[in-house]
């Protein structure tokens, strides 16, 4: 039985809020990139206090040096961030949009994002601690994982996408989930060994790289073998394929180039930059599979259901 599909109305009043959704994954994307410029430069402490920088909205330091810089508009960017959640939960609650459960989502990424917000300001009060920075950074990847989703849960693609039986749905799912959460426990490691400087955590990291490689080559082979009909799912899976790639070899650069969360390193902002990129590909890894396990789930359920 296919999904019954909303009137055109339905579909329309929803096209401002999809774009909204995605102008906050952009906004994201830039907010991670900067947070791992910030990490990649040493720029962490940049202000000694929080949510002010130097008591003040927008410091004169913040245009003149560098790391202020990196570090205030950070700051910025999340705040951004979070209104534009705000006020996507607050339009779709106001205007009854979208189904109950994901108005309930999306209040759930206003709650999220501003969790990653209070851990990021306690990261600066308490001196910047180890285990704040890693869960900082964990959290910031499952954050635009989750506003991915519920742009596409917003999209004409999830309006338009049938749910079909199939005999390996339940096998779809489970690889996807999988998937997902190797990527989550493998950007859990890569935190603890980029913020904590431990060489073990960073050996098992790159040990565990090809394990989740060949993983995820595993559900994609195996979703594009069982699932092409589902419309969409082979880009995503040639998306995840190509971000893939471009991380192994992201991974053995910043490899060769690593550095300490050391002030100096904002003289070689392009060792930052490489590093960062590194970051950066892992968030989207995460929100690509994120998609992949939403659209499978969305497009097939199994034949018992």
């Amino acid at each position: 039985m296919s999904v019954t599909q909303p009137p055109d109305s339905a579909a329309a009043s929803l096209r401002w809020p999809f774009r909204l959704a995605v102008a906050l994954v952009a906004v994201v994307v830039v907010l991670i990139l900067m947070g791992a410029m910030v990490t990649s430069t040493g720029s962490g402490m940049a202000f000694l206090d929080w949510p002010y920088s130097d008591g003040e909205l927008m410091p004169e330091r913040a245009f003149t040096e560098p790391s202020a810089f990196l570090e205030h508009f950070h700051r910025v960017i999340g705040a951004l961030a979070g209104m534009i959640v705000l006020g996507l939960a607050a339009w779709l609650q106001w205007a009854k949009l979208g189904s109950p459960g994901l108005r309930k989502a999306v209040w759930g990424g206003v709650v999220l994002i501003s969790v990653q917000g209070a851990i990021g300001g306690i990261h600066v009060l308490k001196g910047a601690p180890a285990l704040t920075a890693a869960i900082h950074g964990t959290l910031a990847q499952i954050t635009i994982a989750s506003f991915a989703v519920i742009a596409y849960a917003l999209s004409q693609r999830w309006q338009q996408t049938e749910c079909h039986p199939h005999p390996s749905a339940g096998s779809a799912r489970m690889l996807s989930t999988v998937g997902l959460i190797a990527l989550i426990l493998q950007t859990i490691v890569g935190a603890i060994a980029r913020h904590a400087n431990q060489s073990h955590a960073l050996w098992t990291h790159v040990g565990n790289a090809f394990v989740v490689f060949l993983l995820l080559l595993c559900v994609g082979g195996f979703l594009v073998g069982r699932f092409a009909a589902i419309p969409g799912l082979r880009g995503l899976v040639r998306t995840l394929l190509i971000l893939l790639v471009l991380q192994i070899a992201l991974g053995f650069g910043a490899l060769l180039v690593r550095t300490g969360k050391d002030p100096k390193n904002i003289q070689y902002l392009w060792r930052a930059l490489l590093i960062s990129s590194h970051v950066l590909i892992g968030a989207l890894l995460t929100v690509t599979t994120s998609l992949l396990a939403a659209h499978v789930r969305r497009g097939s359920r199994s034949l018992a259901a």
